[in-house]
């Protein structure tokens, strides 16, 4: 028997704990000489276990479906299994990939609320894209709104981008998410611990965040109400020691409350690219207009603007400044690429 069918059987035989499967792959010379010959197993419960086991035909069929989506399975045993996740309490014990970008890639997860504002989405596409174009590998969920919006964002850099599914690769959910599942599947990597077939039941995404969490250095959390599956995630990192950083919202605003509230327990509180930078990856040197090199005057109106739009009125107020000199400082962060007029004379920080 070869060695990756008797793992992928190993996994889906009924009634052996998590534990006892984990011991198996990772201490066993050859599992599939525990399916090859029984009768030596010393263990009475396990041996009978997979003596009875009789469910290759659908392991057969596994195989034939991951070779039609040209996916690949890496179990834990392997030396290409992702460092960092073999090192949280319960990894995946197999994963099933499809994609190109290498497992041994430096991860920063983005995650967040599937209702995000616009400003919200816009700022995880755009943090997105920064990583991606310094060679971090952008971690999500797949999900609607900031996951996607992550996705997106980093598929415009390098195209470093990694999405953990809560179901078989062989599913797109959301299915409003076809364009950008073909993009993953060609330019960047899906992920999932689930077999072709499975359905995205609500049970699964849980257990997909630790995985969105053990990938990674740190997690960003973009916009996120109190209830916020994203909250999960943000509290699975800060068990697996990673860093965990949330950026600001509106204080009165449901869609903020999650953020905000992770920056009150101690979350870092995000400003600029070079905050995510220092905190996750220290050794990396940012250029000089990825560090946001500002004058006086700009830095001033620029850090008045934060994450959520503002009017230039409200600027001007806020600055002890005309409207038209205001005016003036937004033009020259616009042409650096900084801020985004939005209708009505509302202005959006870009990064």
């Amino acid at each position: 028997m070869e060695e990756l069918v008797a793992v992928l059987a190993l996994t889906k035989v009924a009634g052996i704990p998590y534990s006892k499967k984990r011991e198996i792959i990772e201490g066993a010379e050859s599992v599939a000489s525990l399916f090859d010959r029984p009768r030596k197993i010393h263990d009475r419960s396990l041996k009978e276990r997979i003596a009875s086991f009789d469910a290759f035909g659908s392991i057969d069929a596994e195989l034939k479906n991951l070779g039609k989506l040209k996916a690949d399975v890496v179990t834990l045993k392997d030396r290409a299994y992702p460092g960092q996740l073999r090192q949280i309490p319960e990894p995946p014990l197999v994963l099933y990939t499809r994609g190109r970008v290498p497992l041994s890639n430096e991860c920063l997860a983005i995650v967040g609320s599937r209702k995000a504002t616009f400003e919200g989405m816009h700022l995880a596409e755009r943090i997105g894209e920064t990583l991606s174009s310094l060679g971090i590998t952008v971690v999500s969920g797949f999900a609607r709104g900031i996951d996607s919006s992550a996705h997106k964002g980093a598929l415009k850099g390098r195209g470093k981008t990694i999405a953990v599914f809560g179901c078989g690769l062989d599913i797109c959910y959301p299915a409003e998410n076809n364009h950008l599942y073909e993009r993953i599947g060609n330019d960047g990597l899906m992920f999932t611990e689930y077999p072709p077939g499975t359905k995205p039941f609500p049970q699964h995404f849980p257990a997909r965040n630790r995985i969105i969490a053990g990938l990674s250095r740190g997690v960003l959390v973009i916009e996120a109400t109190s209830k916020s599956g994203s909250l999960i995630t943000a509290r699975l990192a800060l068990e697996y020691g990673r860093e965990v950083m949330a950026a600001p919202g509106r204080i009165f605003d449901e869609e903020y409350r999650g953020a905000n509230s992770l920056i009150k327990q101690g979350a870092r509180l995000i400003e600029n690219m070079e905050d995510i930078i220092t905190t996750c990856f220290p050794g990396l040197q940012l250029k000089k207009s990825e560090a946001l090199a500002l004058e006086k005057d700009e830095e001033y109106i620029y850090s008045l603007i934060g994450f959520n739009k503002m009017h230039v009125d409200e600027l001007a107020e806020k600055g002890s400044l005309s409207v038209k000199d205001v005016l003036a400082l937004l033009t020259r962060l616009e042409m650096k690429d900084l801020v985004r007029a939005l209708p009505g004379g509302f202005y959006l920080r870009k990064v």
